[in-house]
């Protein structure tokens, strides 16, 4: 089977303005029609951006305006020919790393390890490194709030081995980065100490769900009835839900069925080989009510509905439907303030030590200010040049096999620079990889442009104070609404002197992450919709979306939008997940995935990101860049 475990997956002002925002004006209804091509560009509505809260990620939070405008440049074909305007540096790098995200971090960790004579030079279209694993920080009432922009938990592996089942993802960069083992907790004030809190944002909306107090907002189906909460419905076996027997059954069934529809042996390109809604509905014979309760889950985890998702894919994330093959039991999850921000630093740290102020230590990394002046530093080896959007990278001869570096291309401050690498390492995503490859084979191409890739948002909500929740007793929330499907307060992890409080009247980030999913449409058509409606609506426009649903939510328990949210900071990602669709993990019809053909190295240039596994985590993306390193390690 593909070597990806279950431990890897389930293992990213407003204030005073209130009223502004309850009068502006909502954004024009999105037409919900499939786009079979790629979406046209888009003009960025005015006031797209928004508010990026304060420190050092304040102005990168998710794809920024540049990133946007010179990714459509790219595909456009803007840089199809080298300008004669573009300027050469001068420089030549041993290895050129395109993509500060945990792919390029890993495959920078592997290259920092060398003799120091060799240079490299990693280049980011962003204003911080990480890619999706970056942190939203407010400052409300004196304390400062920190939360992930996308990529967020992880449970603690197992101490590393040279097996290779703990040798390509988590476990190997766990000990040698030097994470702690043990972490402690805000504990909630005494009037909320009955409530039980996540640490991530992922484990209540199913993993954990035994564990964490959540409430599910079921709105008025007949005249007459009222919204309500039910809190815990599956500690009742789900009696308390407003949903029709079958339903309530088959959901059960679901979540505890040890049917064995096939063996062992060759389980993994059998579930491959079909969707999560057929393994659902025609395998476990479930109502199709139970796919409509999984879609938003599959899509939080892997960006699309069930009925475009290889079932391969709910295996390998640890949801129910698979008890006859293995125990699904999950681990006590675990995030720092800023989600993996916690990994990116830590790689940063080991691979340039003087660039986050503070000690080698745990809370002086993870709390440390960036040092933007260490990170293209002309004396180390490893150098970071970020708001650098590489924009064309081929090799100095017509045939890749002959030729003697390549030519590495990157927009700058409304500048074009050119450089020489005698390997390059494209970190990035397949989206943008084969525009910039000028000189990428066809078969590796095609491989490229069978890949899609879904929109996401993740909103972080500073409250001044969580009292409405408080008063039903839970931390998050799952509903069906406008804006998204769920919510959650995490436990804040104490890190050095920087301690959260957990008391309903003290400040708090909400956090929702939202899938852009539609459910009926192909796989491609769900990634364009979800981007039209990202680059389409305006911040405003998702401000009103927010507070309307707020208010739905927990008007009844008091909450007031004027007086509660302290500051809303929007991160956007276009291409947050590549889709696996069915065939995606072992290939189809006696055909090897397209993954395999995509991710093969190309000359002297290598190609490593989460998206090759289907499964976008910290350290099975490290592991991928370690894997394009080592694909161009006889060049170096």
């Amino acid at each position: 089977m593909l070597k990806i475990t279950r431990r890897d997956f389930v293992n990213s002002t407003l204030a005073g303005a209130g009223a502004t925002l309850l009068t502006a004006p909502a954004p024009a209804p999105l037409a919900r029609a499939g786009l079979r091509r790629p979406a046209p560009p888009p003009a960025l509505p005015e006031g797209w951006y928004g508010f990026g809260g304060v420190g050092d990620y304040a102005s990168s939070h998710g794809n920024t305006p540049e990133a946007v405008a010179q990714a459509h440049a790219i595909r456009q074909g803007a840089y199809d020919q080298a300008g004669a305007d573009w300027v050469d540096t001068g420089e030549f790098y041993d290895l050129v790393i395109v993509g500060a995200g945990m792919a390029g971090l890993g495959a920078a960790y592997e290259f920092a390890a060398m003799p120091k004579t060799a240079r490299c030079l990693i280049l980011d279209n962003h204003p911080v490194f990480g890619g999706e694993s970056k942190q939203n920080e407010f400052e409300v009432k004196g304390q400062r709030l920190t939360a992930p922009q996308g990529a967020n938990g992880f449970s603690i592996p197992p101490v590393a081995t040279e097996e290779p089942a703990y040798a390509v993802g988590d476990a190997y960069y766990y000990d040698r980065l030097g994470a702690p083992r043990e972490f402690t907790y805000s504990d909630p004030a005494p009037e909320a100490a009955s409530i039980r809190f996540g640490n991530d944002n992922y484990g209540f909306v199913h993993w954990l769900r035994d564990r964490i107090d959540v409430s599910h907002f079921y709105k008025p189906r007949t005249p007459g009835q009222a919204a309500r909460h039910v809190v815990n419905v599956w500690d009742n076996r789900l009696q308390d839900l407003p949903l029709p027997e079958r339903a309530r059954v088959d959901l059960l069934t679901w979540n505890e069925t040890r049917k064995r529809p096939h063996g062992e042996e060759g389980l993994g390109p059998w579930l491959d080989s079909m969707s999560c809604k057929h393994y659902l509905e025609k395998i476990l014979g479930l109502d199709p009510a139970v796919t409509a309760y999984v879609d938003p889950i599959i899509a939080d985890a892997m960006g699309s509905a069930c009925d475009v998702t290889s079932a391969f894919a709910m295996f390998n994330v640890g949801l129910p439907g698979f008890k006859g093959y293995r125990d699904d039991h999950i681990d006590n999850r675990h995030s720092f303030p800023g989600g993996n921000t916690g990994f990116a630093r830590y790689f940063i740290k080991r691979i340039m030590p003087h660039a986050i102020a503070g000690r080698d230590a745990f809370a002086d990394i993870i709390n440390g200010d960036i040092r933007f002046d260490q990170l293209d530093r002309p004396d180390q080896p490893v150098r970071l040049r970020l708001s650098s959007t590489v924009v064309r990278v081929e090799h100095n001869s017509r045939e890749p096999s002959r030729s003697d570096w390549a030519w590495v291309s990157y927009a700058r401050g409304g500048k074009v620079y050119r450089l020489r690498a005698r390997a390059v390492i494209m970190a990035s995503g397949g989206w943008v990889n084969k525009h910039v490859v000028k000189d990428l084979p066809e078969a590796q191409r095609a491989a490229f442009d069978s890949f899609n890739h879904a929109a996401f948002l993740v909103a972080n909500v500073a409250l001044n104070n969580w009292e409405f929740m408080w008063r039903l007793g839970v931390s998050a929330c799952r509903y069906e609404g406008e804006f998204g499907f769920a919510c959650n307060l995490r436990r804040p992890m104490v890190v050095g002197d920087r301690r959260s409080p957990l008391a309903p009247r003290e400040p708090a980030v909400l956090t929702f992450y939202v899938p852009m999913f539609t459910p009926g449409r192909a796989a491609a058509e769900q990634g364009n919709i979800g981007r039209l409606e990202l680059f389409s609506t305006p911040y405003a426009g998702y401000e009103r979306q927010i507070i309307r649903q707020l208010e739905e939510l927990f008007a009844a328990s008091g909450f007031k939008a004027e007086r509660d949210i302290a500051g809303i900071v929007l991160n956007r990602w276009g291409h947050a997940y590549l889709m696996p669709e069915p065939g995606f993990f072992f290939g189809r019809d006696g055909k090897a995935p397209a993954r395999q053909t995509a991710s093969q190295r190309h000359g002297r240039i290598g190609f490593g990101h989460s998206e090759f596994r289907g499964l976008q985590h910290w350290g099975p993306a490290a592991s991928e860049g370690r894997r394009a390193f080592n694909d161009l390690r006889h060049f170096l």
